[in-house]
């Protein structure tokens, strides 16, 4: 089980717009679940990972996103009422990831994100690949893919290619902290 990512990151950085808006919403050419890679980096996944500020819009939306996967989410909070049965929630990410590794599924976790969640599961060794759609697009500001004061970190590129919009695909390996 590999605990991998694929973010849409703009050209400088941001992950999301100041009013939250993913990155990768703001690309006209982008359909979700469709383009951008998305259908290969899923295709080995049996389980999604996420934070409660991922988890929550989902849990109101008119369709659930995570259908025939496990659903992971690390909060300090309950869950909320109209959460589907069978999702599993814990505080603490070394013990979600204990919960993770006991789960009857097959294949990868799709860290969905943000950026908590990601350096969460970055600070224990837990996040195998760091997938990033570098963007062709300047979002000036928003919530950057890392948060201020977060550790340092080696990545070793494993693959790259690029979309017909321009978007670049990389997927790295996490490597030694630096120190």
């Amino acid at each position: 089980m590999l605990i991998k990512t694929h973010m849409g990151v703009s050209a400088d950085g941001f992950i999301s717009s100041v009013d939250g808006r993913p990155a990768l919403l703001s690309m006209p050419t982008f359909v979700s679940g469709e383009s951008h890679g998305h259908p290969e980096f899923i295709a080995d996944c049996g389980a999604v990972v996420m934070g409660r500020s991922t988890f929550l819009p989902a849990v109101g939306g008119s369709y659930w996103p995570w259908s025939g996967l496990e659903v992971f989410v690390l909060t300090s909070q309950p869950l909320p009422e109209a959460t589907p049965a069978g999702v599993v929630s814990a505080a603490d990410p070394a013990e979600l990831l204990a919960l993770m590794q006991k789960a009857d599924f097959a294949g990868n976790v799709h860290l969905v994100g943000g950026q908590q969640t990601i350096d969460a599961f970055r600070q224990i060794g837990a996040l195998d690949l760091l997938g990033i759609v570098t963007l062709p697009i300047l979002l000036g500001d928003g919530t950057r893919l890392t948060p201020a004061g977060s550790a340092a970190q080696y990545l070793r590129l494993d693959s790259t290619r690029t979309f017909p919009d321009g978007a670049v695909e990389q997927i790295y390996s996490i490597a030694a902290p630096l120190t």
